[in-house]
């Protein structure tokens, strides 16, 4: 990313094929504490996995006071180690708003509800379920996330898409 020093806005990277490689190489970029380049982060649509995850999630944690507004991981799956990175990152930086941190298992879903507890800035939350049957959301973890919303968050929006038919939000968490 040459020139990176100059540009500052978002960086929106969806849909091209990119692997855990390259995530590996964007979180550099978040350890900089002399600028902050990156505004908003969409990697929606990649071929990421856990490490991804860990990549960035770990490079935000270690400067909390980057800038960034806006990250969206939409349609990956970041598995359990690489969302309690993203969440941890999300809850040590304050300036971040708005996270997509894309689809989740049963356990990803019970690790954002207990992580999720201790931020205070976060605004809107955008979560989706797996679509492995077997790893599909349980009503105890539905029911975590629920109570922690109510209860210590300061949450504005949470959207939740689901991945069986015919399920909707209400039926879903209440």
């Amino acid at each position: 990313l040459q020139g990176h020093e100059r540009f500052r806005g978002p960086l929106e990277l969806n849909k091209n094929g990119l692997s855990d490689l390259a995530a590996m190489h964007l979180a550099p970029l978040f350890d900089k504490t002399s600028c902050h380049n990156i505004t908003k982060l969409k990697l929606d649509g990649n071929n990421f996995t856990t490490k991804a995850g860990e990549y960035i999630g770990t490079a935000l944690a270690g400067n909390p006071d980057y800038r960034i507004d806006k990250i969206s991981f939409k349609g990956i799956s970041l598995e359990s180690i690489g969302v309690v990175r993203m969440v941890e990152a999300v809850n040590a930086n304050k300036h971040v708003k708005k996270l997509d941190i894309g689809v989740l298992t049963n356990r990803g879903l019970s690790h954002l509800a207990e992580l999720i507890r201790s931020n205070e800035t976060l605004d809107e939350l955008i979560i989706s379920e797996t679509s492995d049957h077997q790893k599909y959301w349980t009503d105890e973890s539905r029911q975590a996330l629920c109570a922690t919303i109510r209860e210590c968050t300061v949450l504005k929006r949470v959207k939740v898409k689901f991945a069986r038919e015919g399920q909707e939000a209400d039926e879903a968490f209440e």
